[in-house]
């Protein structure tokens, strides 16, 4: 993961101490910076966890910290947080290494300083679990950072929106899909098995990922955790048509091949549109 210099807050001299009473948005900036980088291949706002723990006053050590929260609130690595060199976050300019597993210590040796690159969101609770007056504080700078990149860049901001709403639409409707799928071969007097669900989900999936099932795509393209969680918002959009279009074949009780091949047929048909508009 490349990390730029560019900040979303103003610079300020480094601070010895880390009580936040009274302290400016350029006193956080210099506390806990947030830079601009990747998570799992997205472009993102990144948070020092190790400048984050030190900000918030956290009674156990960093390690210790970090791995029950993570534990705790189900972060994933490569969509929540990467893993680095410390020195790397300081320097902003190293590709940060995505699997925890590949992490290694020299005994005896150079010693390296873990840390963990967090997404802004990913930050922003572990600053509201604390439950501190440090925690609110820090917080709300994340707060303010999220509003500052809205305002100073806002085809980002849309640009996340529209990612956001790609999600939630192609989350609900994939219940209603499996739904449409229960009623319609009950009337057939079938039962409806679990891998009748992923028959539908990896049909629909293979046509928007160029063959691949969500779970291989997510794989060739190394990504952990939710592989709807890294997909672009066209891919989303796409993915939420043909699911739409499908719970509507489904109810008018077409068969699965014939499905598959209408949907391949509309789906190409929705790609032109997109193309024709995006050159309009």
């Amino acid at each position: 993961m490349k990390l730029e210099k560019r900040r979303l807050t103003s610079e300020a001299s480094p601070q010895s101490a880390t009580s936040l009473d009274g302290i400016s948005n350029n006193d956080f900036a210099a506390i806990v910076p947030v830079i601009s980088g990747q998570i799992g291949g997205r472009d993102t706002s990144i948070v020092s966890a190790k400048a984050l723990h030190k900000a918030l006053g956290v009674g156990n050590d960093f390690s210790t910290w970090i791995k029950l929260r993570i534990e705790e609130y189900g972060f994933v690595l490569g969509t929540d947080y990467v893993v680095f060199d410390s020195s790397d976050f300081r320097n902003q300019s190293a590709n940060f290494e995505q699997k925890a597993s590949s992490w290694v210590t020299k005994r005896g040796g150079d010693r390296r300083s873990k840390d963990y690159g967090l997404s802004l969101g990913m930050a922003k609770e572990a600053a509201m679990v604390e439950r501190n007056d440090q925690g609110r504080a820090v917080r709300r700078y994340f707060i303010q950072c999220e509003e500052a990149l809205s305002r100073s860049v806002p085809e980002i901001a849309a640009q996340y929106r529209r990612q956001l709403k790609a999600r939630i639409g192609a989350a609900n409707l994939f219940k209603p899909m499996c739904a449409a799928l229960d009623t319609a071969r009950a009337e057939q007097g079938k039962q409806t098995l679990p891998r009748h669900y992923s028959n539908e989900s990896n049909m629909i999936a293979r046509i928007v990922l160029g063959g691949l099932t969500a779970k291989q795509w997510a794989q060739v393209s190394g990504i952990a955790g939710e592989p709807r969680d890294s997909m672009t918002a066209e891919q989303l959009e796409h993915l939420t048509y043909l699911e739409s279009t499908n719970i509507t074949m489904i109810d008018m009780g077409m068969a699965y091949d014939q499905r598959k091949a209408e949907l391949i047929r509309l789906s190409q048909r929705w790609l032109a549109k997109r193309l024709g508009a995006n050159h309009a």
